[in-house]
C-alpha cells in the first residue's frame, strides 16, 4: 500500500451523531461505546496522516427548512428530518468537537444525499490527489458508509472498511452490515490492523 495513494474518508463525523446533545447521538450511544469508536477515529486519523495519507472529511447537511430532501422524503433521511438534525451551519451539523481535524485535511461539501460520491465532487479530489485505496470510517454504517462503499468499488478504488472506527443505529444492525455486507465491496478490518497493513 503506497501511503501517497491512500486516502482515509470519514464520513459524517458530526455533532449529532458522535457528541452528547447531538440530536442522532442517543441512537448510536450503544455502538459508540461499544466499540470505542470515537478514540479509534482520532487513532485512525492521526496515525493515518503521520505516514502521509491523505485525510479527506465528508460531512452531511441540509437547509433549515431540508429542501434537498424533496417533498417527500422517505426512510433514513425522514428520520434526520423529524429529528430536526444536521442542519447547516448550526453545531450539531458541524466536525464533531474532539475530532482531530488539521489544517491541511480536506472537507468536501455538498453532500445531502447517502452514496459520498452521490452529490459532491470527491471523486474529482481524490483522482487528482492520485488516490487509489481508500479507509473508509464515519457514520452510518449500514447506510452511508455502505452506499459509499459500492460506490466506490464500482469506481475501480480499492476499498477498506474500517470496522471499529464506524458507527450506525443499533448494534444489531452494524454487525449484520459488517460482517454480511461489507465483505463483497471492501476489506473489512479494525483501524490497528489497516495501519499496520499500511506499514507492511
Amino acid at each position: 500500500m503506497n501511503a501517497k495513494q491512500t486516502a482515509v474518508v470519514l464520513l459524517e463525523l458530526q455533532n449529532d451523531f458522535l457528541n452528547e446533545g447531538g440530536k442522532l447521538y442517543p441512537l448510536l450511544k450503544p455502538v459508540l461505546e461499544a466499540y470505542d469508536v470515537k478514540a479509534n477515529q482520532n487513532g485512525l486519523i492521526r496515525a493515518a496522516r503521520a505516514n502521509g495519507m491523505l485525510i479527506v472529511h465528508v460531512p452531511i447537511g441540509f437547509s433549515a427548512d431540508y429542501r434537498e430532501m424533496g417533498h417527500a422524503p422517505y426512510g433514513i433521511l425522514q428520520a434526520v428530518k423529524n429529528a430536526g438534525a444536521l442542519i447547516k451551519d448550526t453545531w450539531g451539523s458541524a466536525i464533531a468537537d474532539g475530532v482531530d481535524v488539521q489544517a491541511s485535511d480536506i472537507v468536501i461539501e455538498g453532500k445531502s444525499g447517502i452514496d459520498a460520491f452521490a452529490s459532491t465532487h470527491l471523486d474529482f479530489v481524490l483522482r487528482s490527489h492520485g488516490i487509489t485505496t481508500i479507509a473508509l470510517a464515519g457514520q452510518l454504517s449500514n447506510i452511508c458508509i455502505e452506499s459509499t462503499m459500492r460506490a466506490a468499488y464500482d469506481k475501480g478504488y480499492r476499498v477498506f472498511g474500517i470496522t471499529d472506527a464506524s458507527a450506525t443505529i443499533g448494534l444489531e444492525q452494524h454487525d449484520s452490515s459488517i460482517e454480511h455486507n461489507w465483505p463483497m465491496f471492501s476489506e473489512p478490518m479494525t483501524h490497528k490492523q489497516f495501519l499496520d497493513r499500511s506499514a507492511a
